[in-house]
């Protein structure tokens, strides 16, 4: 009788975790989804592959300067930030290995919101898509076109 309890409060807590628990941690960022690590993979793989390619056009302590210049540009939720620096930072790349390292540079950084981290660690990819306007998204993209980069937010 004992063991049957003990199966049925293993099963119950397995059934909570899966159906409650993680869902909370994934929401609050402390635990990755099975789309975020699949998502980070595709990401992983492109700019390992296109690096591989194609030769970035400066140095990466550059394009380190650079992806930390868009961060600190947009970091703050709406309050202080300077989306048309971020814009102009964003159209120094000359090629896709260019992106590829500043993708890879860039990696997951925290957003906050009056100073409180706001949630889960975004790539360049999400902080751009929320942070610039459609406007300052094309401009980027036109500008990444004329260059023949494939890359686009």
């Amino acid at each position: 009788m004992k063991s049957k309890n003990q199966y049925l409060y293993f099963i119950g807590a397995g059934l909570g975790y899966f159906f409650i628990l993680k869902p909370i941690l994934e929401k609050l960022g402390i635990l990755k989804s099975s789309q975020e690590i699949k998502q980070e993979n595709i990401i992983d793989k492109y700019t390992s592959d296109t690096i591989k390619k194609i030769q970035p056009s400066k140095p990466l302590g550059e394009f380190q300067i650079i992806a930390d210049q868009i961060y600190a540009n947009l970091r703050y939720s709406a309050i202080d930030d300077n989306k048309e620096n971020a814009t102009l930072q964003l159209t120094r790349v000359k090629n896709d290995g260019d992106v590829a390292v500043l993708i890879k540079l860039f990696g997951k950084r925290q957003e906050y919101l009056f100073g409180i981290p706001s949630g889960s660690k975004q790539d360049l990819q999400q902080f751009v898509t929320s942070n610039l306007s459609k406007n300052q998204i094309a401009a980027i993209n036109n500008n990444y076109f004329r260059k023949n980069i494939k890359y686009r937010f």
